[in-house]
């Protein structure tokens, strides 16, 4: 978990962000359960876990990344509403427009090499965005859950209006020239060098801005440089790190402007409350 998958549970990171010098930045844990003991829900939090829960610092720090990490899991922010789940249970119909995004989503493009194509176990393959982003129901029935837990390096550039350049040397040493090396920090693999989560695309409409950096405003800009990124005439950026960039699956994909919108139409399918 994280865009760079330093944290290898919920629990984990659960824990990241309320410590986090830039974000929550609370400096410790015995300060942050401090707060926690004189919150309104503080009863509630003793009626779960014992009410001596607080009398230790580290276990009550651990049973609140529990708790986060449990309503995480649960329905409420899980719930597969969208309308192409309906659509999969028969009970939607996908516009034209949507229709053909789904079939782009799923396809590699003739002539354009949209992505290659992965063959499954027990027979059938993935292709298209559908390689990383795996749209169908799993063997148990789990709804597709649009991603698969992969990293990859796309090329993204640098994105200017990034904050952190701005923060002061003992959270950025490096200001402006800092460089985001991705998987390759927690894993002190080179071979991993600007390689980031695949997220789920589930409300993907909804999370703008686009990327690990936020580098992109909107969905439109975002396929537009999955399918240009390697055409020098449309003036992308240099990628922040070049190493191992995905050639597959973004570069010159051949796709065309109503090509693009179609995927985006059916990206929009993926909100929930359908």
């Amino acid at each position: 978990l994280f865009w760079d998958g330093r944290a290898a549970s919920l629990e984990v990171q659960a824990g990241g962000p309320v410590l986090n010098p830039i974000e929550m930045g609370n400096p410790d844990q015995a300060t942050l359960m401090s707060k926690i003991q004189m919150a309104a829900y503080a009863p509630l939090f003793r009626t779960v876990f014992g009410s001596n829960v607080f009398g230790d610092t580290k276990l009550a720090f651990q049973r609140m990344t529990e708790a986060i990490s449990t309503f995480e899991r649960k329905a409420m922010p899980n719930r597969f509403t969208s309308k192409y789940d309906a659509y999969l249970a028969g009970k939607a119909t996908l516009t034209a427009s949507e229709a053909r995004g789904l079939t782009l989503f799923d396809d590699p493009k003739s002539g354009g090499g949209l992505m290659n194509c992965l063959a499954l176990k027990g027979g059938g393959t993935l292709c298209g965005c559908a390689q990383c982003h795996l749209d169908k129901p799993s063997a148990d029935g789990t709804p597709p859950l649009f991603t698969d837990f992969g990293y990859d390096n796309l090329g993204i550039p640098k994105n200017p209006n990034n904050l952190f350049y701005n923060d002061p040397p003992a959270f950025n040493p490096d200001g402006a020239g800092h460089v985001d090396h991705g998987l390759s920090v927690p894993t002190r693999n080179p071979r991993q060098d600007g390689k980031f989560k695949a997220p789920t695309l589930r409300n993907i409409a909804l999370t703008a801005p686009y990327g690990h950096n936020g580098y992109f405003a909107d969905l439109a800009s975002i396929v537009h440089f999955y399918n240009t990124r390697d055409m020098p005439a449309e003036g992308w950026a240099a990628p922040e790190v070049s190493f191992a960039m995905n050639a597959a699956n973004a570069g010159n994909l051949g796709l065309s402007v109503q090509d693009e919108a179609d995927l985006v139409a059916f990206m929009e399918t993926l909100t929930d409350g359908y």
